[in-house]
């Protein structure tokens, strides 16, 4: 018999600091999450932001979930994104995920959303009946210095593996580095790119008068949330060491990149790099970037010996995919938002939607 404990937003901070929390083997939050649940100005004290299973004293399974607003029709709607679920794997296959779930769909009055999911989790959610997908990214996956060890389980399965993958590895940079010679960045000489770390009061005022057509509306004081409060650390704490999920990168940062035409300001993107890996998260732009974005991107990856870019912007993206040089392999990708609740009306996303932004 699972018994289901819940953690409200107004109990949070002393329910991390507790006795009971420093002696789990595998903590259900890190403290940064939790500061960040603490500060997100959309969240209220009566939410339930975390639901515990326990069979005995043993934690054996946790979900947990931050608000937000959709801003569909007249009036914002409160909901919750799925953002965490964990299972021991002693203890799998016995329904417990779907039971927490399912307190977690009571609680948010059937208000419900998630994204950024592995392929068994999407499976979960849909078996349910209550989430439906209200929207599809068509956006892409660019490799350039591609480490076989993180995209295949094998590449480390042994000591022969290990030895045999890391020479595939350094064949393949040595063929991507030959490559890399006949490139020659393409952007246009029209255009000019700045780049600083977050955006300014002109990016702030650019979303402003332009946040109305997202479902979200994230603006400048949600931004500043994210960045102010974020759940991938540089240094490890010790609550760190046993979370089943992302809280720790020496190397996770965020930059802006701010787009003139003729010295005029015209708009800006925000990318991610965590461990080589960049990820577009936000666009502010004007039709007819996409060709000048996707050359950016392109010398930002050869400059820096990137391993990877994932574009959701699926303008950006197409340009990516029919033109693939100097990228060794170019894939589509397509991930879903899902929610139990109808969105309907031409709404905007973007591609750091729900918590993709955070990790």
């Amino acid at each position: 018999m699972l018994e289901i404990k819940k953690i409200r937003l107004s109990e949070l901070e002393d329910f991390v600091q507790s006795e009971m929390f420093r002696k789990f083997n595998v903590v259900p939050i890190t403290q940064a999450r939790a500061n960040s649940y603490l500060q997100n100005s959309r969240a209220k004290f009566e939410d339930v932001v975390l639901y515990l299973g326990f069979v005995g004293d043993q934690l054996v399974a946790f979900r947990s979930l931050f608000a937000d607003l959709a801003f569909v029709g007249e009036n914002p709607i409160r909901f919750a994104w799925c953002s965490g679920s964990w299972v021991h794997p002693g203890y799998r296959r016995k329904g417990y995920s779907k039971q927490l779930l399912t307190e977690a769909y009571s609680d948010w009055d059937k208000k419900l959303m998630f994204t950024n999911y592995a392929p068994e989790s999407e499976q979960l959610y849909i078996e349910t009946g209550w989430f439906h997908p209200i929207h599809q990214y068509k956006g892409v996956r660019c490799y350039l210095f591609p480490k076989t060890e993180k995209l295949l389980s094998a590449a480390s399965k042994n000591a022969l593996s290990r030895i045999t993958f890391k020479a595939i590895d350094f064949i393949v940079r040595i063929f991507v580095s030959f490559k890399l010679t006949f490139f020659r960045p393409t952007i246009n000489v029209g255009y000019a790119f700045e780049e600083t770390v977050l955006p300014d009061d002109e990016c702030y005022q650019m979303v402003q008068e332009n946040k109305s057509v997202s479902l979200y509306r994230r603006g400048k004081q949600e931004l500043e949330w994210i960045f102010n409060n974020p759940w991938i650390l540089s240094v490890e704490y010790d609550s760190g060491r046993n979370y089943p999920f992302s809280s720790f990168s020496d190397d996770f940062f965020y930059r802006t990149i701010k787009i003139f035409r003729s010295n005029k300001f015209i708009g800006f993107f925000i990318f991610s790099v965590r461990e080589r890996h960049l990820k577009t998260l936000f666009f502010q732009i004007e039709e007819g970037l996409e060709n000048e974005i996707a050359a950016f991107l392109k010398q930002y990856c050869v400059e820096n010996k990137l391993e990877m870019a994932t574009v959701n912007n699926s303008k950006v993206g197409e340009v990516l995919f029919k033109r693939k040089f100097p990228f060794l392999h170019v894939k589509k990708m397509g991930q879903k938002i899902y929610s139990t609740f109808d969105v309907k009306g031409g709404y905007s996303f973007q591609d750091g939607d729900g918590d993709v932004f955070f990790t």
